[in-house]
């Protein structure tokens, strides 16, 4: 996965935080990827693209309507995870796995200028900051602390915010 451009949808119009999208040359194929896990958090890190579930097992198998994900462990193992939940970026900077910033992913360049039809997606921190330097935005992600279990998310945020 190669970072070719990206812009930020500021969501002026609404209360929720900005979000980086991301123009990319390919996804990389989940087989490709090889998980790790950590308290029922499954996590692959390849080149700046992460992917992640939240599974712990039987009784935990509502997620993406029950259907099922095969998986590489890192020490090649195959696993099924059958029904995980999607989980969410915060989640995964608790653990050893981040940080990481969920993003809006595209292959297709006019996807960009569309503004719409992204797939969603996250970056490592690192791929995450280099995509925002190729916006034309003076922007950068700030850290910040959400949610009664203090999970931290760094967020887009335009530079000199009402200097003069």
């Amino acid at each position: 996965m190669n970072i070719l451009d990206a812009q930020v949808d500021w969501r002026e119009d609404v209360g929720n935080d900005p979000r980086l999208e991301v123009l990319i040359d390919e996804t990389p194929e989940r087989s490709d990827l090889r998980f790790e896990h950590e308290d029922g958090l499954w996590t692959a890190i390849d080149n700046g693209y992460v992917e992640y579930f939240a599974w712990s097992g039987d009784g935990n198998d509502g997620g993406f309507s029950g259907r099922s994900f095969e998986i590489t462990t890192v020490d090649g193992e195959q696993v099924t995870l059958k029904g995980p939940w999607s989980s969410r970026a915060g989640c995964v900077n608790q653990r050893r796995f981040g940080p990481v910033v969920d993003v809006r992913l595209a292959t297709d360049p006019s996807v960009l200028e569309k503004g719409y039809t992204f797939q969603t997606g996250t970056l490592t921190l690192a791929a995450a900051k280099q995509a925002i330097d190729l916006t034309d935005d003076e922007a950068h992600l700030e850290r910040v602390v959400k949610f009664d279990s203090d999970e931290p998310y760094w967020i887009p945020v335009r530079e000199n915010v009402g200097d003069a």
